[in-house]
């Protein structure tokens, strides 16, 4: 049920956002039409966990924006130096990182936030790893030692499992 009410409450605030109009037939029609989105995408059997992930804790959620933020504003920072550098100290490596007990949408973020980390790429994602492309060797040892990863499964709720 929880996966019901989610949705029409983000369509409504979205609506409500890009409207810009407060009429009462406007507010009313709008609010008709969200809660025919809704219906219509559960007839159609198309709301699941994945698509909205209620089971991860926005109140962990912003804190682990806030330790990426500080992640990529220190990676920019290395990799900004690397390519100012007089010497060439770029010696790139490949590694694969197993992601072993994680539910598709926290391999998905951890994915993700290798990529947006400079001097990082996630190359290939698969069941059991990711391929990850560094720009120096000294970049994976936080990803080696499990960071990222531990942070990525700490966001889920208890509740928040893998199972449909």
């Amino acid at each position: 049920m929880k996966f019901v009410f989610s949705p029409i409450t983000f369509l409504i605030l979205f609506w409500l956002a890009l409207s810009g109009h407060y009429t009462t037939l406007l507010l009313v029609l709008g609010a008709i039409s969200c809660i025919w989105v809704q219906l219509i995408s559960k007839r159609m059997n198309i709301i699941d966990h994945e698509n909205v992930p209620i089971h991860l804790a926005p109140w962990r959620i912003v804190p682990y924006w806030i330790w990426l933020l500080k992640e990529i504003l220190l990676s920019t920072w290395a990799v900004a130096k690397m390519i100012v550098s007089p010497q060439s100290n770029i010696s790139p490596k490949v590694i694969r990182l197993p992601v072993n007990g994680m539910t598709e949408m926290e391999k998905t973020i951890y994915a993700n936030s290798i990529t947006l980390t400079p001097g990082t790429l996630t190359i290939d994602v698969d069941q059991s790893e990711l391929e990850v492309h560094t720009l120096r060797g000294d970049m994976l040892e936080p990803l080696v030692r499990g960071d990222m990863a531990t942070r990525v499964k700490q966001m889920k709720t208890k509740s928040g499992n893998s199972s449909k």
